[in-house]
């Protein structure tokens, strides 16, 4: 397998744009598409339009120290299949986004049992390695200040044996202290394919013991 065929998976408010907040607004309520640890007004995850300080759009989304969302993508894992996850971290100043900031995003098999009576923070979710299939995190500290800069692509392959679960995508902030800023969430789904000799030696091999049964 190393021809590769693949396309982006479309995300519902992937950059956080559908409160369609004022200039210096923000809003506890998520979009329909996020969920939040404690639900969607609980504080924890904020919708924010700070002037300049987006990586897509206007808007983005805060949470505070240990807090986290998700989205369910509604895309069965495949299996064969290359995924990519890319996000992009802001830091808004030093008080907010302290050094080692660690803005932390994953991939999940399924989304059951994240509110907050299973998992009481972000690093309670990723260290569940039943499921969790990948995670990453990023320090938006070393990003200049009042801007957002894309963490390292989060790359997992799927075998051939996969869960039987939606791919989920969790955004979260698993620092001592501060807050993490995301924006322009992106997925993408590579689908391995057999190379074209290796299908040729297959139909020719068949097409062989078709003749030698005759």
């Amino acid at each position: 397998f190393e021809e590769f065929e693949g396309n982006l998976i479309a995300l519902g408010d992937y950059s956080f744009e559908n409160n369609s907040l004022n200039p210096g607004g923000w809003g506890n309520d998520l979009s329909t598409e996020w969920e939040g640890r404690d639900g969607s007004n609980s504080g924890q995850a904020f919708e924010e339009y700070i002037d300049g300080f987006a990586a897509e759009g206007t808007d983005h989304i805060g949470m505070a120290t240990g807090y986290y969302i998700w989205q369910d993508t509604g895309v069965a894992i495949a299996p064969n299949t290359t995924y990519t996850l890319t996000v992009a971290a802001g830091n808004r100043n030093a008080g907010f986004s302290p050094a080692g900031n660690a803005s932390t995003y994953a991939l999940l098999a399924g989304g059951t049992n994240l509110g907050a009576a299973s998992y009481a923070d972000t690093a309670a979710v990723v260290g569940d390695t039943n499921l969790t299939l990948a995670s990453g995190s990023v320090d938006a500290s070393t990003f200049e200040a009042s801007s957002f800069g894309d963490g390292a692509p989060l790359v997992f392959t799927t075998g051939a044996t996969v869960p039987n679960e939606n791919l989920v995508i969790l955004l979260g902030d698993n620092s001592a202290g501060g807050r993490s800023h995301f924006d322009n969430i992106r997925l993408d789904a590579v689908a391995a394919i057999p190379e074209a000799s290796s299908v040729l030696l297959s139909a020719l091999a068949g097409l062989f013991l078709l003749r030698r049964r005759r």
